[in-house]
Protein backbone atom coordinates (compact mmCIF):
# COMPACT_ATOMS: atom_id res chain seq x y z
CA UNK A 1 0.00 0.00 0.00
CA UNK A 2 1.05 3.61 -0.66
CA UNK A 3 2.10 6.07 1.70
CA UNK A 4 -0.53 9.27 1.74
CA UNK A 5 1.13 10.99 3.74
CA UNK A 6 3.30 12.41 1.50
CA UNK A 7 0.21 13.20 -0.99
CA UNK A 8 -1.09 15.28 1.96
CA UNK A 9 2.29 16.93 2.51
CA UNK A 10 2.64 18.00 -0.93
CA UNK A 11 -1.06 19.29 -1.05
CA UNK A 12 -0.05 21.79 1.34
CA UNK A 13 3.06 23.14 -0.11
CA UNK A 14 1.61 23.26 -3.39
CA UNK A 15 -1.08 25.81 -5.13
CA UNK A 16 -3.96 26.14 -4.16
CA UNK A 17 -3.51 24.52 -0.69
CA UNK A 18 0.13 26.59 0.38
CA UNK A 19 -1.61 29.53 -0.73
CA UNK A 20 -4.65 29.23 1.08
CA UNK A 21 -2.57 28.17 4.47
CA UNK A 22 -0.81 31.14 3.83
CA UNK A 23 -3.70 33.33 3.74
CA UNK A 24 -5.33 31.73 6.66
CA UNK A 25 -1.89 32.86 8.73
CA UNK A 26 -2.24 36.58 7.53
CA UNK A 27 -5.77 36.27 9.23
CA UNK A 28 -4.80 35.41 12.13
CA UNK A 29 -1.47 37.36 12.52
CA UNK A 30 -4.20 40.32 11.56
CA UNK A 31 -5.50 39.77 14.58
CA UNK A 32 -2.48 41.39 17.02
CA UNK A 33 -0.69 43.08 13.75
CA UNK A 34 -2.69 44.66 11.29
CA UNK A 35 -0.58 45.61 8.41
CA UNK A 36 2.01 42.62 8.40
CA UNK A 37 -1.22 40.32 8.26
CA UNK A 38 -2.74 42.35 5.38
CA UNK A 39 0.40 42.02 3.68
CA UNK A 40 0.78 38.54 3.72
CA UNK A 41 -2.89 37.92 2.66
CA UNK A 42 -2.36 40.78 0.08
CA UNK A 43 1.19 38.84 -1.11
CA UNK A 44 -1.42 35.31 -1.06
CA UNK A 45 -4.13 36.51 -3.34
CA UNK A 46 -1.31 37.84 -5.60
CA UNK A 47 0.70 34.67 -5.90
CA UNK A 48 -2.96 32.74 -6.64
CA UNK A 49 -3.91 35.59 -9.17
CA UNK A 50 -0.20 35.04 -11.08
CA UNK A 51 0.22 31.44 -10.53
CA UNK A 52 -3.54 31.09 -12.20
CA UNK A 53 -3.04 32.88 -15.41
CA UNK A 54 -2.16 30.01 -18.36
CA UNK A 55 0.64 32.20 -19.09
CA UNK A 56 2.25 31.77 -16.33
CA UNK A 57 1.61 27.24 -16.10
CA UNK A 58 2.61 27.04 -19.76
CA UNK A 59 6.02 29.25 -18.90
CA UNK A 60 6.60 26.79 -15.53
CA UNK A 61 5.61 24.05 -17.54
CA UNK A 62 8.27 24.49 -20.50
CA UNK A 63 10.87 25.16 -17.96
CA UNK A 64 10.61 21.26 -16.76
CA UNK A 65 9.03 19.58 -20.48
CA UNK A 66 12.29 20.96 -22.51
CA UNK A 67 14.58 19.09 -20.87
CA UNK A 68 14.12 16.49 -22.90
CA UNK A 69 12.79 16.83 -26.19
CA UNK A 70 10.51 15.17 -28.41
CA UNK A 71 11.77 11.66 -29.45
CA UNK A 72 14.02 11.27 -32.60
CA UNK A 73 14.24 7.33 -33.84
CA UNK A 74 17.08 8.29 -36.26
CA UNK A 75 18.21 10.28 -33.49
CA UNK A 76 18.38 7.76 -31.07
CA UNK A 77 19.09 4.62 -32.81
CA UNK A 78 22.80 6.22 -33.60
CA UNK A 79 23.21 7.43 -29.51
CA UNK A 80 24.22 4.22 -28.05
CA UNK A 81 23.12 0.02 -28.48
CA UNK A 82 19.18 -0.23 -29.75
CA UNK A 83 16.88 -0.45 -27.16
CA UNK A 84 14.74 -3.66 -26.59
CA UNK A 85 11.65 -2.40 -24.96
CA UNK A 86 9.10 0.01 -24.88
CA UNK A 87 8.26 0.63 -20.98
CA UNK A 88 4.30 2.79 -20.30
CA UNK A 89 4.42 4.19 -17.10
CA UNK A 90 0.79 4.10 -16.21
CA UNK A 91 -0.82 7.94 -15.42
CA UNK A 92 -3.53 6.71 -12.82
CA UNK A 93 -7.33 5.48 -13.22
CA UNK A 94 -10.62 5.87 -14.35
CA UNK A 95 -12.64 4.39 -11.41
CA UNK A 96 -16.03 2.81 -11.70
CA UNK A 97 -15.92 3.58 -15.67
CA UNK A 98 -19.67 3.12 -16.28
CA UNK A 99 -19.30 3.65 -19.90
CA UNK A 100 -17.78 1.01 -20.30
CA UNK A 101 -19.33 -1.21 -18.15
CA UNK A 102 -16.61 -3.27 -16.37
CA UNK A 103 -15.53 -1.40 -13.16
CA UNK A 104 -12.21 0.76 -13.64
CA UNK A 105 -11.03 1.46 -16.72
CA UNK A 106 -7.57 3.63 -17.89
CA UNK A 107 -7.82 7.46 -17.08
CA UNK A 108 -6.68 10.05 -20.00
CA UNK A 109 -3.84 10.21 -18.85
CA UNK A 110 -2.63 6.79 -19.29
CA UNK A 111 -4.47 6.54 -22.29
CA UNK A 112 -2.40 9.62 -24.18
CA UNK A 113 0.56 7.50 -23.07
CA UNK A 114 -0.81 4.09 -24.07
CA UNK A 115 -1.65 5.77 -27.58
CA UNK A 116 2.03 7.01 -27.90
CA UNK A 117 3.88 3.83 -26.75
CA UNK A 118 1.72 1.87 -29.46
CA UNK A 119 2.55 4.53 -31.98
CA UNK A 120 6.04 3.67 -30.95
CA UNK A 121 5.12 -0.02 -31.19
CA UNK A 122 3.80 0.20 -34.98
CA UNK A 123 7.23 1.96 -35.68
CA UNK A 124 10.18 -0.39 -34.04
CA UNK A 125 8.34 -3.35 -33.75
CA UNK A 126 9.91 -3.40 -30.14
CA UNK A 127 7.38 -5.47 -27.31
CA UNK A 128 5.89 -3.70 -25.04
CA UNK A 129 5.81 -3.58 -20.94
CA UNK A 130 3.11 -1.78 -18.99
CA UNK A 131 3.69 -0.77 -15.29
CA UNK A 132 1.40 0.36 -12.56
CA UNK A 133 -0.14 -1.45 -9.84
CA UNK A 134 -2.74 -0.79 -7.27
CA UNK A 135 -1.57 1.26 -4.69
CA UNK A 136 -4.42 2.18 -2.88
CA UNK A 137 -5.94 -1.63 -2.62
CA UNK A 138 -7.65 -1.93 -6.11
CA UNK A 139 -9.20 -4.95 -7.27
CA UNK A 140 -7.26 -4.76 -10.66
CA UNK A 141 -3.65 -3.20 -10.79
CA UNK A 142 -3.68 -0.43 -13.24
CA UNK A 143 -1.08 -2.50 -15.77
CA UNK A 144 -3.78 -5.04 -16.22
CA UNK A 145 -5.89 -1.54 -17.13
CA UNK A 146 -3.27 -0.86 -19.39
CA UNK A 147 -3.04 -4.24 -20.96
CA UNK A 148 -7.01 -3.93 -21.70
CA UNK A 149 -7.17 -0.83 -23.10
CA UNK A 150 -4.10 -1.85 -25.12
CA UNK A 151 -5.82 -4.88 -26.64
CA UNK A 152 -9.30 -3.45 -26.91
CA UNK A 153 -8.35 0.17 -28.48
CA UNK A 154 -5.50 -0.50 -30.02
CA UNK A 155 -5.29 -4.08 -31.26
CA UNK A 156 -2.01 -4.69 -29.63
CA UNK A 157 -0.76 -6.73 -26.89
CA UNK A 158 1.79 -5.90 -24.05
CA UNK A 159 4.65 -8.94 -23.57
CA UNK A 160 4.97 -8.23 -19.83
CA UNK A 161 2.57 -6.97 -17.13
CA UNK A 162 4.10 -4.75 -14.31
CA UNK A 163 1.64 -5.06 -11.59
CA UNK A 164 3.05 -4.26 -7.93
CA UNK A 165 4.46 -0.92 -8.21
CA UNK A 166 3.16 1.78 -6.19
CA UNK A 167 5.12 4.82 -7.13
CA UNK A 168 7.75 5.65 -9.65
CA UNK A 169 10.45 4.46 -7.86
CA UNK A 170 8.99 0.66 -8.07
CA UNK A 171 7.88 1.38 -11.46
CA UNK A 172 11.36 1.55 -12.17
CA UNK A 173 12.74 -1.64 -9.86
CA UNK A 174 9.93 -3.66 -11.27
CA UNK A 175 10.25 -3.12 -14.23
CA UNK A 176 14.02 -3.79 -14.39
CA UNK A 177 13.01 -7.07 -12.46
CA UNK A 178 11.09 -8.27 -15.57
CA UNK A 179 13.15 -7.22 -18.54
CA UNK A 180 16.36 -8.41 -16.77
CA UNK A 181 14.95 -11.75 -17.45
CA UNK A 182 14.49 -11.39 -20.88
CA UNK A 183 18.19 -9.74 -21.26
CA UNK A 184 17.35 -6.36 -22.03
CA UNK A 185 19.11 -3.51 -20.78
CA UNK A 186 17.82 -0.65 -22.64
CA UNK A 187 14.31 1.21 -23.58
CA UNK A 188 12.35 3.30 -24.79
CA UNK A 189 10.66 5.53 -21.76
CA UNK A 190 6.97 6.82 -22.33
CA UNK A 191 5.85 8.97 -19.96
CA UNK A 192 4.35 12.77 -19.97
CA UNK A 193 7.06 15.35 -20.89
CA UNK A 194 6.46 17.14 -17.19
CA UNK A 195 6.84 13.65 -15.51
CA UNK A 196 9.50 12.64 -17.84
CA UNK A 197 12.95 13.75 -15.71
CA UNK A 198 12.14 12.18 -12.32
CA UNK A 199 11.52 9.43 -14.37
CA UNK A 200 14.62 9.27 -16.40
CA UNK A 201 16.28 9.84 -13.20
CA UNK A 202 15.06 6.95 -10.78
CA UNK A 203 15.03 4.57 -14.17
CA UNK A 204 18.89 5.54 -14.36
CA UNK A 205 19.70 5.54 -10.86
CA UNK A 206 18.42 1.68 -10.53
CA UNK A 207 20.74 0.58 -13.79
CA UNK A 208 18.19 0.82 -16.73
CA UNK A 209 19.85 2.36 -19.59
CA UNK A 210 17.06 4.78 -20.80
CA UNK A 211 16.02 6.76 -23.69
CA UNK A 212 13.00 9.25 -23.44
CA UNK A 213 10.44 9.13 -25.27
CA UNK A 214 7.90 11.77 -23.77
CA UNK A 215 4.29 13.11 -25.22
CA UNK A 216 2.13 14.91 -23.81
CA UNK A 217 3.99 18.68 -23.74
CA UNK A 218 1.60 22.03 -22.86
CA UNK A 219 0.74 24.02 -25.31
CA UNK A 220 -1.59 26.97 -25.53
CA UNK A 221 -4.47 27.53 -28.57
CA UNK A 222 -4.53 30.80 -30.22
CA UNK A 223 -7.05 32.01 -27.69
CA UNK A 224 -4.95 31.59 -24.52
CA UNK A 225 -2.04 33.08 -26.08
CA UNK A 226 -3.13 36.45 -27.24
CA UNK A 227 -6.23 36.90 -24.54
CA UNK A 228 -7.44 34.25 -22.64
CA UNK A 229 -3.85 33.49 -21.49
CA UNK A 230 -3.58 36.65 -19.20
CA UNK A 231 -7.07 36.09 -17.31
CA UNK A 232 -6.69 33.51 -14.03
CA UNK A 233 -8.68 30.39 -14.38
CA UNK A 234 -9.08 27.15 -13.26
CA UNK A 235 -7.06 25.48 -15.95
CA UNK A 236 -3.95 28.32 -15.38
CA UNK A 237 -3.54 26.99 -11.52
CA UNK A 238 -3.55 23.33 -12.96
CA UNK A 239 -0.59 23.74 -15.13
CA UNK A 240 1.15 25.66 -12.25
CA UNK A 241 0.33 23.44 -9.91
CA UNK A 242 1.70 20.81 -12.22
CA UNK A 243 4.63 21.99 -13.22
CA UNK A 244 5.33 23.00 -9.48
CA UNK A 245 4.50 19.10 -7.98
CA UNK A 246 6.98 17.55 -10.40
CA UNK A 247 9.96 19.92 -9.21
CA UNK A 248 9.11 19.04 -5.28
CA UNK A 249 9.09 15.43 -6.70
CA UNK A 250 11.91 15.35 -8.20
CA UNK A 251 14.04 17.23 -5.42
CA UNK A 252 12.14 14.57 -3.12
CA UNK A 253 13.14 11.75 -4.73
CA UNK A 254 16.39 12.96 -5.55
CA UNK A 255 16.72 12.79 -1.57
CA UNK A 256 14.74 9.76 -0.73
CA UNK A 257 16.67 7.86 -3.81
CA UNK A 258 20.15 9.42 -4.59
CA UNK A 259 22.08 6.93 -2.03
CA UNK A 260 20.01 3.62 -3.21
CA UNK A 261 21.93 0.36 -4.74
CA UNK A 262 20.64 -0.94 -7.87
CA UNK A 263 17.59 -2.72 -7.12
CA UNK A 264 17.98 -6.77 -7.41
CA UNK A 265 16.44 -8.27 -10.04
CA UNK A 266 13.29 -10.00 -8.32
CA UNK A 267 10.26 -9.65 -8.13
CA UNK A 268 7.91 -9.32 -4.98
CA UNK A 269 6.08 -12.23 -3.61
CA UNK A 270 2.62 -12.56 -5.86
CA UNK A 271 -0.31 -11.87 -3.40
CA UNK A 272 -2.01 -14.59 -2.06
Amino acid sequence: MVDIAPKIQALLLLPPGAIIVLALLGFLIQIRWLLVGSLIVALSLTALLILSLPLTGHQLMQGIETRFPPLRLTTAADAGPPPGAIVILGGGRYTDAAEYGEGDSVNRWTLERLRYGAYLHRLTGLPILVSGGAPYGEQVAEAALMQTALTRDFQMEARWVEDKSANTYENAKYSKALLAEAGIRRVYLVTHAAHMPRAVWIFENLGVDTIPAPMGFTTLNKEDRETLGYFPSAYGLQLSSSALRERLGLLWYKHKYGKVEPAAETLPAPAR
